[in-house]
């Protein structure tokens, strides 16, 4: 057994076997600092691959004796938790989080008890797999064990918990470590904000920023860029303005991201010519827009069925040596359907290749979804049965948008057989779908059988 009150930890020898060999490869040389052992950094293991790790965290934990020979250093038991940190740090982002844990609780049992560096490292892992239980019984051992959370553990389970919807068990556990005597910083603070905008909790957003600029929390860019967001996502762009004339009196200066969200607020709550006009004013000050810029602004002059103004971004962007992405392609193939531009469509797809752009499933969708709805129901077959051609797997919204065209155009023979093709690959009927069949039994009970999730659609 590996014991902490050996002199140190040496697991060498002449019955070397292959996975010693291999750890050997993966972690020479040996890490010494003024003539003492320190930890290997965990870059290190990163740079190798899952299998070193795996070896190396199991010569470690296995309590053979031949095993224990196989270590390829030794090192003082004052600067294992390093070490052991370095390990568990290697494990977690190579997902193997529960190999992390089992290691976590072998050096403890052997006597080595882990530091705030280690309970928030592998606190971060169970995160970051949203492995709550197991996160919050890690942080309650140490409380226990005297070991003084420190604010990357905080920070580490407000911010897994706002990702993961959990914001009210976020709020909780800043409260917690306030009343530990420990104040949030503005990476807690925009996590939560954060957090609260994700479900349009605008109020309880202002309240923590309110919080944070009376506790003498300084608010960066991204705090702000956070709390214009929740107010552009309620439409609420006065006060999204307000924010925005507010950051140069506290030395800040807005960025691209901060820019793109108000433009974004300004096309969905007042019209798309409002966002053009605030950008031509920002690149009269000195602001140069970037793709998303022109994306966000494209498909919102495309929603207000404004091809003409869209394509002009369009050839702007290309003006400003801005290589338009896919998105805008799709958001532009789109348009074109709906203003009955056909040819322009079509003429617009042919050019991917040209620009070096490879359709995706939403491109390969809009094109089917149009050409169904212009009642080319041939082309729109063609087009869907290129995609698996080209690599691009048919999803669940392939399969319901060409079934949806040939049921709109009364053939039950070829939607049938699409129908039998999309159950077979386990896909589900959408309520659109299901809707054009409701007085099909046969197709209703085929569409039933794709899932248990179908047997969910309610319809009359």
């Amino acid at each position: 057994m590996i014991s902490a009150k050996r002199r140190g930890f040496c697991l060498s020898g002449p019955h070397r076997s292959a996975a010693g060999r291999s750890l050997d490869r993966h972690c020479r040389p040996p890490y010494t600092v003024a003539g003492k052992v320190s930890p290997p950094p965990a870059s290190n293991f990163r740079k190798e691959s899952k299998s070193a790790i795996t070896l190396l965290s199991q010569c470690l934990i296995i309590d053979d004796v031949n095993s224990q020979r196989e270590m390829p250093y030794c090192f003082s038991a004052s600067s294992a938790n390093g070490y052991f940190c370095a390990i568990i740090d290697s494990l977690c982002k190579d997902t193997l989080v529960t190999e992390a844990l089992d290691l976590f609780f072998k050096i403890k049992s052997e006597g080595i008890l882990p530091d705030v560096v280690t309970y928030s490292t592998l606190i971060r892992g169970l995160c970051m797999s949203s492995r709550w239980k197991e996160a919050f019984m890690l942080l309650n051992q140490m409380l226990r064990a005297n070991i003084t959370p420190n604010i990357i553990t905080f920070s580490t389970l407000v911010d897994g918990l706002c990702k993961d919807g959990k914001v009210s068990r976020a709020h909780r556990v800043v409260k917690l470590m306030m009343q530990r005597g420990l104040e949030p910083n503005v990476i807690i603070y925009s996590s939560l904000m954060d957090g609260y905008c994700v479900h349009n909790q605008v109020d309880q957003a202002r309240e923590i920023f309110d919080l944070m600029v009376s506790k003498g929390c300084t608010p960066t860019v991204v705090t702000y860029s956070i709390l214009i967001h929740c107010y552009c996502k309620r439409k609420m762009i006065d006060e999204a303005m307000r924010l925005l004339d507010e950051m140069p009196c506290k030395g800040l200066s807005p960025n691209q991201v901060t820019y793109n969200t108000l433009l974004r607020g300004l096309c969905k709550a007042k019209s798309p010519w409002a966002a053009h006009k605030f950008l031509k004013n920002l690149c009269a000050s000195g602001h140069s827009p970037d793709n998303v810029t022109y994306s966000i602004l494209i498909d919102g002059f495309c929603k207000h069925m404004c091809l003409d103004m869209a394509l002009d971004l369009f050839h702007e962007m290309q003006n400003n040596l801005l290589k338009p992405h896919l998105i805008i392609y799709n958001t532009l193939i789109d348009g074109m359907f709906k203003a009955g531009k056909v040819k322009d469509a079509k003429e617009l797809f042919s050019r991917l290749s040209i620009e070096g752009l490879h359709p995706d499933v939403c491109t390969y969708n809009t094109m089917v979804n149009g050409l169904c709805k212009e009642g080319l129901l041939d082309e729109a077959l063609k087009v869907f049965k290129e995609m698996e051609g080209k690599g691009c797997l048919p999803n669940s919204c392939s399969y319901n948008v060409i079934i949806q065209g040939y049921l709109r155009h009364n053939d039950l023979s070829m939607a049938t057989e699409l129908i039998d093709e999309m159950v077979g690959k386990g896909f589900s009927a959408d309520a659109t779908t299901m809707e054009l069949v409701v007085n099909n039994d046969l197709l209703v009970k085929k569409l039933l059988s794709c899932s248990k999730s179908s047997q969910d659609v309610k319809f009359k």
